[in-house]
C-alpha cells in the first residue's frame, strides 16, 4: 500500500515539474523515483511528454529525443542497481 502511495506521490511531483520546474528538477526527480519506487516505467512516459511538449526539431545537440533516452537510460540503471543493492 506504501508503495502505491509513493508512486502517485511521484506521479503528481512529475506532472507538476513538467509544467512549472525546470528541467533539471524533474531529472532530479525521475531519478529518485525510479530508485524508490519498484518498475517506476512512467519514466518513460514522462521523457516523452517532455520531448513533446518542449522538444525541437533538432533537439538538444543534435539529438532529438533526449528527454526520452535520458529517462530509459535512468530507468535502466536504476532498475539494475536497485535489484543488487540492499534496501
Amino acid at each position: 500500500m506504501i508503495q502505491n502511495h509513493k508512486r502517485l506521490a511521484f506521479n503528481i511531483a512529475l506532472i507538476l515539474s513538467l509544467l512549472y520546474l525546470p528541467w533539471w528538477a524533474g531529472a532530479v526527480i525521475v531519478v529518485s523515483a525510479c530508485f524508490l519506487v519498484e518498475n517506476f516505467y512512467e519514466a518513460v512516459l514522462y521523457g516523452i511528454i517532455s520531448d513533446v511538449l518542449y522538444g525541437t526539431a533538432q533537439g538538444w545537440h543534435g539529438l532529438p529525443y533526449a528527454s526520452t533516452i535520458f529517462a530509459a537510460a535512468v530507468f535502466l540503471v536504476a532498475s539494475t542497481l536497485r535489484k543488487r543493492m540492499a534496501w
